[in-house]
């Protein structure tokens, strides 16, 4: 069945289990929800002994698990957070990023397995993880089969990741759902049941079939263009705890200080709640405590003109300037990160005899002190390393001389907006001459 959190929440309460809920849609609310959802299957007494939380598991490792009876009689739920095999091949998110992060944050194995895991979907195994290894995928390869765009720091990861596989023996977890599936068609053991929380599902899995057959199917989507956002129902969602609500203007003082970050949004309504004396959050509130914060926005023209996505930064800006925002803003924008790519193309020459640093743990030893030093010089504050070496990263994609081009085109953009020029065309020119790589 497809339903909301509230409902299938209300027929826990009432005694009746499901064996497989699957909670689908934006990761923050699929998280959030997930857990209160647990918490309702499992009394906290039994929380430690009667539920388990798998990352990066098979399907059969799942199925294991869940027919496995717990230590003491009650109910038994097993959370699976970002389940490979339910996602799609081709048209998701960020799955190599999510390896990258689980790796960083010191899960190694789970890093491992997610990479792999993902690598299966195109035939490669942990031979063909190695970039420098010889038949191993190009990067047309993985874009092509996987949809994924490779970094100069995915590159370094992909390498570390391999001689890790095969120091540790890891293998890739098994796609195939077939034991999970048969189990679930079977009968799970009495007060037993499944959580899936997952950002992306592929529209043909059987296992999405058979939680709106036989299960739940609860959807936690939020839209990704910010003219189509809706955040008044996740807002009451937020605010039910302190019993209050939104006054006339304040979603929409909200929507365009947060925009989509919903981790932010509940953070902000819990200080406003917090500080609104009676029940309704006004918007002056929010004008007073909130300030604007959808770096998130310009952080995605920042990535894709980092990368020379031209494609992508193109429909950004289509989207933008279709969202109200003005020719200018968006142009000043794309200056600042012009100047801070060229910031960094400088620091490469100066710091490292323009040679990209081979890894992270390179230009940790090596890079980031003289940039520390420079920070102190100027009495500043120095960045954060890994956003430091990501941004030299993107800036080697660049020649000096193209940046100072790219800044002059910027000051010849600004006259033209200035002079009424049409500003999608100008922004478009402007975006094309700097995302083309150079014959």
């Amino acid at each position: 069945m497809s339903g909301e959190l509230e409902e299938v929440l209300a027929e826990v309460k009432a005694g009746k289990v499901a064996p497989l809920y699957l909670l689908w849609g934006e990761e923050f609310l699929v998280r959030k929800g997930a857990d209160e959802l647990v918490k309702a299957l499992v009394p906290d007494a039994a929380m430690g002994l009667n539920h388990a939380v798998l990352d990066a598991a098979s399907p059969r490792e799942v199925a294991q698990e869940l027919a496995t009876l717990p230590l003491f009689p009650g109910r038994k739920v097993v959370l699976v957070r970002d389940p490979e095999f339910l996602a799609p091949k081709k048209g998701r998110g960020d799955a190599l990023g999510k390896a990258r992060e689980a790796w960083k944050s010191g899960k190694r194995k789970e890093g491992a397995r997610r990479l792999l895991a993902l690598a299966a979907r195109a035939g490669w195994g942990v031979d063909q993880l190695d970039p420098s290894a010889p038949g191993a995928p190009s990067l047309e390869d993985w874009k092509s089969e996987l949809d994924v765009d490779l970094a100069e720091v995915d590159l370094a990861f992909l390498k570390e990741a391999a001689a890790f596989c095969r120091e540790e023996r890891v293998s890739a977890p098994e796609g195939d759902a077939s034991a999970l599936l048969e189990l679930l068609q079977k009968g799970l053991p009495k007060g037993h049941a499944l959580v899936l929380a997952a950002s992306e599902v592929d529209a043909k899995s059987a296992l999405l079939k058979f939680a709106k057959d036989e299960g739940w199917f609860i959807e936690r989507k939020v839209a990704a263009r910010h003219k189509d956002l809706d955040l008044s129902e996740i807002a009451r969602e937020f605010l039910a705890p302190f019993k209050k609500k939104l006054g006339a203007g304040a979603l929409e003082q909200l929507k365009e200080r947060v925009g989509g970050n919903i981790r932010l949004l509940q953070s902000e309504l819990e200080k406003l709640a917090i500080y609104a004396n009676g029940a309704t959050i006004e918007a002056a509130d929010v004008a007073l405590l909130v300030h604007h914060a959808r770096e998130e926005e310009f952080f995605e023209l920042s990535e894709s003109i980092q990368k020379r996505d031209l494609r992508g930064a193109l429909d950004y800006a289509e989207d933008a300037l279709g969202q109200g925002t003005h020719a200018l803003q968006l142009l000043g924008a794309v200056a600042s990160i012009i100047r801070g790519l060229l910031e960094n193309r400088e620091r490469l020459g100066l710091y490292a005899q323009g040679a990209v640093p081979r890894s992270f743990d390179d230009f940790k030893a090596r890079l980031f002190p003289k940039i520390e030093q420079e920070a102190k010089a100027a009495k500043g504050r120095a960045p954060h390393p890994w956003a430091a070496f990501l941004s030299m990263q993107a800036a080697a994609r660049y020649e000096r001389r193209e940046l100072l081009r790219a800044l002059m085109a910027c000051a010849e953009a600004d006259l033209e907006l200035k002079s009424s020029a049409n500003g999608k065309l100008v922004l478009e020119r402007l975006l094309w001459n700097l995302c083309a790589r150079p014959a």
